[in-house]
C-alpha cells in the first residue's frame, strides 16, 4: 500500500512568516502529517500592533526602574525577534550591560534567555548554551514565579531544538521537565496547552500513538480551558491529526472540522490547508479513495494559489498513489510524472520513496514486470541512504555541540584570565580541533557505512536467536504447566481417591466397634489403630493441598499466600510476616497465581533447610500493571556468584517460573546479612 506524504513547503514557510512563534514541522513515520511544533517565548504570546510596540520602545527611553525596564526590553525583543532581529539584539545587549552594571545575576539570565531565542533558528548549538546558561540562573530563585515561568520555557525550547535535530529522545527529556516545573510552579499556565501538543507530536514521530494521543488530549483540554483561540485551534488540528495517525480517524474527523472553522474565521490557510490534508489521509487509510483523490485535489489547487511547488508536487504525488489503488495506471503514472516537474527526487526522500513504490505498482499493474521489479529494488536503497542521513545528521549536531561548548569554555578561561596572548593560541587549537573533528567525523562516517554493511549480516544470526529464545520459552512453559497439572491431578486422586478411602475404612472401623466385643487389651490396640488412621487422612490431606491449596483456587493469591504464611508460623518452624499491598479486590491470573505461589513456597521451603533464619517477611505489591513480589529473611546468607554454577533443582524451578512469566529476578544476599529476592512481572 503506497502512503500519502507532507514535507515542510514553501506554502507553510510563507504562511507563518507573519507568527514567529509557530513553524510547521512533518511526520515521517507511517502515514505523515504536519503539525504545528511551536516555540515559547517568555512574557510574549504573539506579534502586537505597532502602536503598542512604539509605546514600548517610547517607555523604555524614559524608565528608571532597572527591573521594569529589563522587563520590557524582554517583551519588545521577543515581539520583534523575527520582524527586526537588528533592534532584537540591541534589546539584548542592553540587558546584558544593565546585567553587568548592577550585578544583577536575573537580569543576566533573561539576556541569556532572549539570546538563545534569537539564535534557535540558525545558531541551535549557541542556543542551547544560552538557555543552559539562563537555567543554571534561573534555577537559583525556585521563589521568583517569573524566574520558574522562564526556566520552564527553556525546556520547552531545547525540546523543540533537539526535536528538529532528530533527537527525539533529548526532545522528550527536555518536555517533560518543562512540564514538571510548570506544574509545580504555575499549573494555570497556559503555555501548558503549547507543551502537550509538543509532547504529542515527538511520541507520535516515534510511533508511540498512545502516548501522543494522552498529551495532545491533555493539550487540547488545557486549551478548551483558556482564552487563545490560536492555541485552540491549533490543539484541535494536533489531537484531530494524532486520531487519524493512529487509526481512528472517526473520532479524530469532528476535531479536525472544527479547527478548519476556526481557521476559516481566523484566516490561518495553513491549518484550512492542514485539515484538508488529513481527511484526505483518512479516506485514504480507510480505503474509500475516490474521496481520497477529491481531498487531495483540493489541497493541490490551494497549493497552487499560494505557488507551494514542493506542496503541489506532493499533491500530484498522493493523487497518483490512490490512484493505483483503484488500479488507474495510466492515470497514476501522469499524475507521478507530474509530481517530477515541481518535486527534486535527485536526492533519497520520503517523497522519492514513495514515487519508486508508487511506480513500481503501476508498471505492475502494466504487466511490465522488469520496469517493477527495478524500482522496488531501489526502495530499499533509498530508506537505506535516508536511515544513514538520519545517524550522519544527529552525529553532526552532538559534535558541533560539543566542538562550541569546548570553544566557549576555552574562550571563557581566557577572558577569566585577561590574557589577552593566549587568544591567538587559542584560535590555532580550535583550528587543531576543527581537523580532528572533520577527521573523526569522516572515521564515524565510514564506521557507520561499514556498520550498516554488517548489520545486514547479522540480522538473520538475531532472528535464529530469538526463535531459540522463543523455543526455549515455550519449553519452560510447558515443564511449568505439566508440572501444574501433575500437582493438581494428584492433589485430586488424593483427596478424592485415596482421602475418600481412608475415610470409608475409618467409618467401618467406627461402625464395627459397636458390634464388637473386645477385651481391654485388644480395644486398647484398636484405639491406637484408629489414631494411626486419623493421622494418616491428616498427613494425606495436608499433602494434598501443598500440592494444590484450594485458597489458591477459590479465594485467589493473596488469601492462599496468607494461609501459607500462617501454616508455617502455627507450625514453628519459622516466624513469617505476610504483608499486602494493593491487593485488595485484584483478581490475578490463576496460571501467574499458581506460578507466583510455588515460587514463594519454594524459596520459604529453602530458607527453612538452608538458612538458619529466625524470621521472614513476605511482601506482595500490586501497582498500575506491575505486581512485585519480595521474601527476605534474617538468615546466614550467601554468595550469590554460586548460582551461577549452582545446578540445585530449587533455584533452577525458580528461575524457570520467572522466566515462563516473563518477569525480572533480582536476588540480593551476603554471608551474615540474610537474603533478599524479589520478582517484579507485568500483569
Amino acid at each position: 500500500m503506497r502512503k500519502s506524504i507532507c514535507q515542510k513547503s514553501s506554502f507553510v514557510k510563507l504562511i507563518t512568516e507573519n507568527n514567529p512563534y509557530r513553524n510547521l514541522f512533518p511526520f515521517r513515520k507511517n502515514h505523515i502529517y504536519a503539525v504545528c511544533l511551536l516555540l515559547i517565548a517568555t512574557h510574549s504570546a504573539a506579534l502586537g500592533q505597532n502602536s503598542f510596540l512604539d509605546s514600548l520602545r517610547t517607555k523604555i527611553q524614559i524608565e528608571k526602574n532597572d527591573t521594569e525596564k529589563v522587563r520590557m526590553l524582554v517583551q519588545l525583543g521577543n515581539r520583534i525577534r523575527v520582524t527586526d532581529t537588528v533592534e532584537s539584539w540591541k534589546n539584548q545587549k542592553e540587558i546584558m550591560q544593565i546585567a553587568k552594571s548592577t550585578g544583577n545575576e536575573f537580569f543576566l539570565g533573561q539576556s541569556y534567555f532572549l539570546a538563545a531565542t534569537l539564535l534557535i533558528d540558525k545558531q541551535p548549538i549557541q542556543s542551547i548554551v544560552n538557555y543552559e546558561k539562563a537555567i543554571k540562573i534561573f534555577s537559583k530563585y525556585p521563589a521568583n514565579r517569573r524566574a520558574a515561568t522562564s526556566l520552564a520555557s527553556a525546556y520547552v525550547n531545547l525540546g523543540l531544538i533537539h526535536y528538529r535535530n532528530t533527537d527525539s529522545e533529548s526532545a522528550i527529556y527536555y518536555y517533560l521537565k518543562a512540564e514538571e516545573d510548570y506544574l509545580k510552579n504555575d499549573p494555570y499556565n497556559t503555555d501548558l496547552a503549547i507543551l502537550y501538543s509538543n509532547l504529542s507530536i515527538v511520541y507520535g514521530t516515534i510511533n508511540k500513538y498512545d502516548e501522543a494521543l494522552n498529551y495532545s488530549k491533555k493539550g487540547l483540554d488545557r486549551a478548551r480551558k483558556g482564552k487563545d483561540r490560536l492555541n485552540l485551534m491549533n490543539a484541535l488540528y494536533a489531537h484531530g491529526g494524532n486520531l487519524v495517525n493512529a487509526k481512528r480517524g472517526d473520532a479524530g474527523l469532528a476535531l479536525l472540522d472544527s479547527a478548519k472553522k476556526m481557521a476559516l474565521e481566523m484566516n490561518e490557510p495553513n491549518i484550512i490547508y492542514a485539515t484538508d490534508f488529513m481527511k484526505a489521509m483518512y479516506f485514504y487509510n480507510t480505503k474509500q479513495f475516490r474521496t481520497a483523490i477529491a481531498y487531495y485535489t483540493s489541497c493541490l489547487e490551494f497549493a497552487r494559489k499560494y505557488n507551494s511547488t514542493p506542496d503541489i508536487g506532493n499533491n500530484f504525488l498522493n493523487i497518483a498513489g490512490n490512484e493505483a489503488e483503484l488500479k488507474l495506471s495510466r492515470q497514476a503514472a501522469a499524475h507521478l510524472d507530474s509530481s517530477a516537474k515541481y518535486i527534486d527526487y535527485s536526492k533519497p526522500s520520503v517523497t522519492k520513496q514513495m514515487y519508486f513504490e508508487n511506480y513500481a505498482e503501476v508498471y505492475k499493474q502494466l504487466g511490465n514486470f522488469t520496469k517493477a521489479f527495478a524500482y522496488k529494488d531501489s526502495v530499499g536503497v533509498i530508506k537505506e541512504l535516508m536511515y544513514q542521513a538520519d545517524n550522519i545528521k544527529q552525529l553532526e549536531f552532538r559534535q558541533a555541540r560539543y566542538k562550541y561548548e569546548k570553544q566557549q569554555s576555552e574562550i571563557n578561561q581566557l577572558e577569566d584570565d585577561k590574557e589577552i596572548q593566549l587568544m591567538s593560541i587559542h584560535h590555532k587549537n580550535m583550528l587543531n580541533y576543527f581537523l580532528i573533528a572533520s577527521a573523526i567525523t569522516l572515521l564515524i562516517i565510514s564506521l557507520l557505512t561499514y556498520r550498516n554493511y554488517r548489520q545486514k549480516q547479522k540480522l538473520q544470526q538475531q532472528r535464529i536467536i530469538e526463535l531459540e529464545k522463543e523455543k526455549q520459552l515455550e519449553a519452560a512453559e510447558a515443564v511449568v504447566k505439566g508440572e501444574e497439572q501433575e500437582r493438581t491431578r494428584l492433589a485430586k486422586d488424593l483427596h478424592d481417591g485415596l482421602g475418600g478411602m481412608l475415610s470409608g475404612i475409618k467409618y467401618s472401623f467406627t461402625t464395627m466397634k459397636g458390634n464388637l466385643v473386645m477385651t481391654p487389651e485388644n480395644h486398647q490396640a484398636f484405639e491406637r489403630s484408629m489414631d494411626m488412621l486419623d493421622s494418616s487422612i491428616r498427613e494425606m490431606r495436608r499433602v494434598a493441598h501443598n500440592m494444590m491449596p484450594e485458597a489458591l483456587i477459590r479465594f485467589g493469591l493473596d488469601t492462599a499466600l496468607n494461609d501459607f504464611c500462617n501454616d508455617i508460623n502455627q507450625s514453628g518452624a519459622l516466624k513469617i510476616s505476610y504483608q499486602s499491598i494493593g491487593m485488595e479486590g485484584v483478581t490475578i491470573d490463576q496460571t501467574i497465581s499458581i506460578t507466583l505461589y510455588r515460587i514463594v513456597q519454594e524459596l520459604i521451603n529453602n530458607t527453612m533447610k538452608h538458612a538458619g533464619a529466625t524470621s521472614a517477611i513476605v511482601q506482595i505489591t500490586k501497582s498500575n500493571e506491575q505486581l512485585s513480589v519480595t521474601v527476605e529473611d534474617d538468615g546466614k546468607g550467601f554468595d550469590t556468584n554460586i548460582l551461577k554454577t549452582n545446578k540445585g533443582i530449587g533455584w533452577i524451578n525458580i528461575q524457570n517460573r520467572v522466566e515462563f512469566l516473563k518477569g525480572k529476578l533480582d536476588i540480593r544476599s551476603k554471608a551474615g546479612e540474610g537474603t533478599s529476592v524479589q520478582i517484579e512481572l507485568l500483569t
